[in-house]
């Protein structure tokens, strides 16, 4: 019986060291975003119904895709949330969903292409692996920046003046074991 559980356990570890897939939903990760606003400063925001699946291979992310829905957008005022979604900026209804497939990883980088309001776009994004004692599985905070105007994002002068054409985007994903 000993040997059994000491195979087992063995056998569990080694499978955390070889190439898995991984579902992600908001109960195992974050999508999030800031821009600055010149009157209000950095502003943060988030996606509350996104899925996914993300690739790991000897703790490396090797591939990362994921479908994010845009009515789900959350700035914790309700007004501009609103304003989000409609023509102005993200069109929800039009475009209901952001997209982003990997092509390509490297070390500490994923590549691919992140579509939005019906533009799609090669990004490259930075990976960090985050390992916390004391709690199961790694976490991996995935960011970078885009900008607005390559996607057609609130294109007025007004909203011009207001916002910084740079968003960065935020991802946290702790894969399930």
């Amino acid at each position: 019986m000993k040997l059994i559980k000491s195979l087992l356990a063995a056998s569990l570890l080694a499978g955390s060291l070889f190439a898995a897939d991984y579902a992600f939903t908001p109960n195992r990760g974050k999508v999030g975003f800031t821009i600055n606003h010149r009157a209000f400063g950095a502003i943060e925001g988030r996606f509350d119904k996104f899925d996914g699946t993300i690739s790991i291979d000897g703790g490396k992310v090797t591939a990362l895709k994921g479908t994010v829905e845009v009515v789900s957008i959350s700035t914790e005022n309700l007004k501009r949330d609103e304003h989000l979604k409609n023509a102005d900026f993200f069109d929800e209804p039009k475009f209901p969903k952001i997209v982003f497939a990997s092509t390509s990883a490297s070390a500490n980088t994923i590549a691919g292409n992140l579509t939005i309001h019906g533009i799609t776009k090669p990004v490259t994004l930075n990976v960090k692996r985050d390992i916390e004692s004391g709690r199961t599985g790694d976490n991996y905070l995935i960011s970078g920046k885009i900008k607005r105007s390559d996607f057609d994002i609130g294109d007025s002068f007004t909203t011009n003046v207001q916002l910084d054409d740079e968003v960065t985007i935020n991802l946290s994903i702790r894969p399930s074991i």
